[in-house]
């Protein structure tokens, strides 16, 4: 499948997610939403392919976030050259799902740039650092989760 570039400009697009009970999370993800779509068209050599957000959904399932797969299928339609997120806790909190959907989107030539962790999958060296921040975000998941089911400090269950 050949790419259709206007003007060379790599197709860029984001993907934003906001936790379910985050306070605030519908204006967190409109900022989000407004600070990718500044940078994308800030940037000479990019056009913006799409604002994907999922608002108040657990990430752990990737098939119920409706416009992740929505970006994902336009991928795989050769809609999108690069992927900008904020990290790899806000992109997939199951490492096997993420490193599955990372590796398909690489071999179409398609970058996802992980702005927390300072990752870009098209370059060598994230087959060595995905796994292992991957991991990290993966048991953060898992330990916020488990003190949400199991608050033990007094605050938490109060109220």
């Amino acid at each position: 499948m050949e790419k259709i570039r206007l003007e060379g400009k790599l197709r860029v697009a984001a993907y934003c997610r906001v936790a379910a009970g985050n306070e605030g999370s519908l204006d967190c993800c409109a900022a989000q939403k407004a600070y990718y779509t500044q940078k994308i068209e800030e940037n000479p050599d990019w056009e913006l392919a799409g604002i994907f957000a999922d608002e108040g959904l657990c990430a752990a399932a990737m098939k119920n976030r409706r416009e992740f797969n929505r970006m994902i299928a336009a991928c795989k339609r050769g809609k999108i050259d690069l992927i900008l997120t904020k990290s790899l806790f806000r992109f997939s909190r199951n490492m096997v799902d993420c490193l599955e959907v990372v590796r398909m989107l690489k071999a179409r030539d398609i970058g996802v740039i992980f702005e927390k962790e300072n990752i870009n999958t098209l370059d060598d060296s994230s087959d060595y650092l995905m796994p292992l921040l991957g991991s990290f975000a993966q048991a953060e998941s898992e330990h916020l989760t488990k003190n949400l089911i199991y608050p033990t400090h007094k605050t938490c269950m109060r109220g």
